[in-house]
């Protein structure tokens, strides 16, 4: 009988680590996910200072109060239609600016390894209420 262990801690780690690895699919699906909130995060903000409802909101892109519910607890992703819809409503306009993460070959010559995530840094967006 052998008092060796039959996995070491090291392999142990490993394997636990494995239970959370997410697949390509899932990472793309958790991106999208992750976008959609920053979208509705920013709706929310402005529809707070108006004092909107959801209700108001869903009234004014020709939508159901019970579809922007999905949207906001994350149970349906946001497309751009409605992302359009919400800026035209709330009278905003959304900023994106996309960068180059670390390790991508980019205008000043630095790389980014896509492969890595702790390379990918995404700079949040603004949201601008447009000039009157």
């Amino acid at each position: 009988m052998s008092t060796k262990p039959s996995n070491s801690t090291e392999e142990i780690r490993n394997e636990f680590q494995k239970l959370f690895e997410k697949s390509p699919e899932e990472q793309v699906e958790h991106r999208a996910q992750m976008l959609s909130y920053i979208f509705l995060s920013e709706a929310q903000k402005t529809m707070d200072r108006k004092g909107w409802t959801r209700k108001q909101l869903a009234d004014e892109i020709g939508t159901s109060a019970s579809y922007l519910t999905q949207l906001f607890r994350g149970d349906r992703l946001l497309n751009l239609k409605t992302v359009a819809k919400i800026e035209a409503a709330l009278g905003i306009e959304f900023e994106v600016n996309a960068t180059a993460p670390k390790g991508v070959e980019n205008r000043s010559g630095a790389s980014v390894d896509y492969r890595n995530e702790e390379d990918l840094e995404i700079e949040p967006f603004q949201v601008n209420e447009p000039d009157k």
